[in-house]
């Protein structure tokens, strides 16, 4: 069927009657201090986006396979594990298992978030493989730059913008149609979050339970905790990339720092204070303030039409 030929239930136009009557032309973009200003508040009272969303948001998507994406996931992931572990991945893949399963977990409550236009698996899965694999460059650059120089709190200004890069690639690639607002980065940017800590948890599994006679259950615990943050943390610079896109309807690299800046801010608080803390407060109010991003978020799409008139998601029908 035609596009023009569709009728929303909701408000009885076709969609260029809907994106007519929506002024979108008119969306005026935000001021860049006034993104990081929103970034900052966004933790506490998420602002919904009032302009509708710019109208390449409703381009038909180009037609691109999605198998290539799904063939790198898997092998970034490997290669993630393989150069961070050698084959002792394989030896200890309890730990791999246990160290990936709360992450996977998170990445599939966000997936299921996304009520009204679901991204495709292999996107996805792109960006849990770049998570695996840009750790490798984090491990080495922590050691290099954020030890001897920045110290404990330091990890998250490396760890945090490459991370959120595999996000800006999804964005830019060829299937960047797929990517369309805030909730968009924040399912990219959980995966890609949960990628780096599955790849993360094994080492403290390993070191926790064999070299320092850790109980296992509390190790697991104690880690898949530890994994939600870096998925939070991730969604949050998701989020800045999402936005941009929405009000633009194109992104940029510079667009990842609203939220990059807010997530390294929160992973250094993470790593410098006190357990009692971090577990107490940190952990909590980081729970919170994702839940309220999620929720504007959805509000904001069911304002633009989501619900009855979703973007176009021709990718998802080609082999």
């Amino acid at each position: 069927m035609d596009p023009e030929d569709a009728y929303c239930r909701c408000c009885g136009k076709n969609l260029s009657e809907w994106v007519e009557s929506q002024t979108l032309a008119a969306a005026a973009q935000q001021p860049v201090e006034s993104l990081y200003v929103e970034a900052f508040r966004s933790l506490f009272s998420p602002s919904p986006v009032r302009a509708p969303p710019d109208a390449s948001v409703f381009a038909d998507r180009q037609q691109s396979p999605l198998t290539p994406y799904m063939v790198w996931a898997v092998m970034l992931l490997l290669m993630g594990l393989g150069a961070s572990y050698g084959g002792e991945w394989m030896s200890y893949l309890g730990f791999t298992l246990a160290g990936y399963g709360a992450p996977i977990l998170y990445v599939v409550w966000m997936v299921r978030s996304d009520r009204y236009e679901r991204e495709p698996t292999a996107l996805v899965a792109y960006c849990f493989g770049w998570g695996a694999f840009i750790g490798v460059a984090a491990g080495v650059l922590n050691a290099v730059v954020t030890a001897p120089l920045l110290g404990m709190g330091g990890a998250g200004f490396i760890e945090e913008p490459l991370k959120a890069l595999g996000v800006y690639l999804v964005a830019r690639s060829r299937l960047g149609g797929e990517f369309n607002d805030h909730l968009d980065g924040m399912v990219y940017g959980a995966a890609a979050g949960a990628g780096f800590a599955g790849l993360e948890n094994f080492w403290y599994l390993y070191e926790m339970i064999v070299n320092n006679s850790y109980p296992a259950l509390p190790a697991v615990l104690v880690r898949s905790m530890t994994a939600f943050m870096h998925i939070a943390w991730t969604a949050m610079a998701g989020r800045s990339l999402g936005i941009a896109k929405a009000l633009k309807g194109e992104v940029s690299l510079g667009d990842l720092a609203p939220g990059v800046l807010v997530a390294a801010l929160i992973h250094m608080a993470w790593n410098t204070v006190p357990p009692f803390i971090a577990f107490g407060f940190i952990l909590p109010f980081t729970v919170e303030s994702l839940r309220r991003q999620i929720r504007t978020a959805l509000d904001d799409e069911k304002r633009w039409g989501y619900e009855c008139f979703a973007p176009n998601e021709r990718t998802r029908e080609v082999a």
